[in-house]
């Protein structure tokens, strides 16, 4: 009996130290109680709606107890790829921070806004608009690449572009 509960304390200890604090997984993303830097970069995100630029929000997988690997600090539209070392070969997409970020995105939808009847999704990454048909969810983040979705009309030319920080 002795031993059945040092196994069980052994296990609950294992758990508790893990990082995992009751907080939901997403796909391939896990939420830790602080920041994983052994893979670390950042990629940046823009949403364009009827002209005009929309703030991604700040905090987006920051929780009081944890922070998701993929994540925002603000609204600057930067995404923060944080993850440990285990995941340093894994590619996270945009599908991935949609998840975190608990909004849909498709072809059809990029978050609350709807793409039908005349409106078009135009995806651009680094200044180069995609073919018609690629799947938003499918995007790669990766390191100082620049993602504009943009629903027209009007069209944005040439899209945004952002200016990273030195240090970022």
């Amino acid at each position: 009996m002795l031993l059945l509960l040092v196994v069980i304390a052994v296990v609950v200890a294992i758990i508790t130290q893990s990082g995992n604090n009751g907080a939901r997984k997403v796909a391939n993303v896990s939420c830790d109680s602080g920041e994983q830097l052994a893979t670390h970069y950042h990629s940046h995100l823009s949403i364009i709606y009827q002209g005009n630029e929309v703030n991604v929000p700040g905090n987006i997988g920051i929780e009081t107890s944890c922070f998701y690997w993929i994540h925002t600090h603000d609204t600057t539209g930067v995404i923060h790829i944080e993850a440990p070392k285990a995941q340093a070969n894994h590619t996270f997409t945009l599908g991935d921070f949609f998840n975190v970020w608990n909004e849909p995105l498709s072809k059809k939808q990029v978050a609350n806004f709807t793409i039908s009847g005349d409106t078009k999704l135009v995806i651009y990454i680094d200044g180069k608009v995609q073919p018609d048909g690629t799947d938003p969810r499918g995007i790669p983040l990766k390191n100082h690449e620049q993602i504009v979705l943009e629903i027209t009309p009007p069209t944005v030319d040439p899209p945004p572009s952002y200016t990273w920080p030195a240090g970022l």
